[in-house]
């Protein structure tokens, strides 16, 4: 798989052949090394990288005594900060209504259901989801237990509570992680809108635990959601790398695929169901079986795509400038992102205000 053409460089030389087969560390050069570690430093990927090599002995034993500190310096630090989440967890315990349904999403959920996927994952913040209806009830316990929000004005306020799926991150004082108060996994104002009435209807307890987790095709939605609709999609093989794992944890059989795919269909994503997909398959090596009921994009849209994504995707080498292309790429992935979230009216009021804001700042 070396140098395979199919896959985007330079990450495609030895990194996602890494997490592909961890056998492929048995031919690398310390050279080789040098380069994938410090793109999976830049993609947070060292401590997946490291646990997948340790779990194959005999691949992690070829591996150079230098590389293997770096390597196990990244599995360390990714569970200092799981130890940041679960005191925080403990924490909003505490804080929030015994009574109050509260889900987690993302990172804090994989790491309290104990999935693989969370073994080296080093989340940035918890994520917490609550119906709308109990969204004050929630935020009110959160400030008066002491958590505070940061916002830079009265319009960013407006755009969260309004237009968002979330409201603006709280922090207590001296904690180093931001919580986001949820309502939805999708702003309001998106063009992929997941259906609410689905996701709470199907909430599962964590055990050992007072939270929720959505349901595991849910998981794997709201991934997908996120990597390619609530995402610039700029150095996001993490995200992708999720959702390999989710994929590969939930899914076992062909009935499992095509529940998968009516439930894409219910909350309106089949087509970000179908990059997810196509990428996970031909970049991570998951397990998807063909063909599936899943109707691809336009060729036009799907090249477009596919143009950006493999330029903006993957991580690259800090030390390297990026080629007019791999700019490129990156403003017209923060286009979509934008195109996504608002439809046009409301995004032309809001870049116009953010423009508006920049300009004035400039001549204070």
């Amino acid at each position: 798989m070396r140098g395979n053409a199919a896959l985007p460089m330079p990450a495609g030389r030895h990194l996602l052949p890494l997490l592909r087969d961890p056998a492929h560390a048995r031919g690398m050069r310390l050279a080789d090394w040098d380069q994938t570690l410090r793109l999976a430093r830049h993609a947070r990927l060292l401590g997946p990288l490291g646990h997948r090599l340790q779990a194959d002995p005999p691949s992690w034993d070829q591996i150079p005594a230098r590389v293997q500190g770096h390597l196990q310096a990244g599995i360390n630090d990714a569970a200092y900060h799981a130890q940041l989440v679960r005191m925080e967890l403990r924490d909003l315990e505490q804080a929030l209504p015994s009574d109050l349904s509260v889900t987690l999403l993302k990172g804090a959920a994989y790491l309290l259901q104990d999935l693989p996927l969370a073994r080296g994952r080093t989340p940035n913040d918890v994520d917490l989801l609550v119906r709308r209806a109990d969204l004050e009830t929630a935020e009110q316990a959160l400030k008066r237990a002491g958590w505070r929000m940061a916002v830079q004005s009265a319009y960013d306020e407006h755009y969260y509570r309004e237009w968002s799926h979330e409201l603006p991150p709280l922090r207590y004082p001296g904690h180093p992680l931001e919580v986001d108060l949820h309502h939805s996994i999708t702003p309001v104002t998106s063009r992929t809108r997941a259906d609410d009435a689905l996701l709470f209807a199907d909430l599962r307890p964590i055990p050992n635990s007072r939270y929720q987790a959505l349901g595991p095709l849910d998981q794997i939605i709201h991934a997908v959601i996120h990597l390619f609709q609530d995402s610039e999609l700029n150095n996001e093989l993490r995200g992708l790398l999720d959702l390999d794992g989710l994929l590969r944890q939930f899914l076992d059989s062909e009935q499992d695929w095509r529940i998968l795919i009516d439930r894409a269909r219910a909350h309106h994503a089949s087509r970000l169901l179908w990059y997810a997909l196509h990428y996970c398959r031909t970049w991570l090596g998951t397990p998807v079986p063909e063909p599936l009921e899943l109707p691809a994009p336009p060729a036009l849209t799907r090249v477009a795509f596919d143009w950006v994504f493999r330029r903006s995707g993957p991580p690259k080498l800090p030390d390297k400038r990026s080629t007019l292309a791999q700019r490129l790429a990156r403003q017209a992935g923060q286009a979509r992102y934008h195109y996504r979230r608002m439809p046009a009216g409301l995004l032309a009021r809001h870049l116009l205000h953010k423009g508006w804001i920049k300009v004035t700042a400039k001549n204070r």
